[in-house]
């Protein structure tokens, strides 16, 4: 492969990548301006890996930590 063939498949790849993000915002904005006749598209990507609740967990302070051991008899 020669510097010039090289070359060419890389800004031919640039600007195919161009061309579709160009298209899918033209579709996107197609389709929002039209959406009283369909849902329209929202932008948000569901995420799974987002946490419903707080994750931090309190630790316990020397005065609320119960350092009494029940034994069972």
């Amino acid at each position: 492969m020669t510097i010039e063939s090289a070359a060419t498949f890389f800004v031919a790849s640039i600007l195919v990548g161009f061309g579709v993000i160009v298209i899918a915002g033209i579709l996107l904005t197609l389709n929002n301006l039209f959406s009283r006749f369909w849902k329209p598209i929202k932008w948000n990507v569901y995420m799974p890996f987002i946490l419903a609740e707080d994750p931090r967990v309190e630790q316990p302070t020397a005065n609320t930590a119960n350092t009494t051991i029940k034994v069972k008899k």
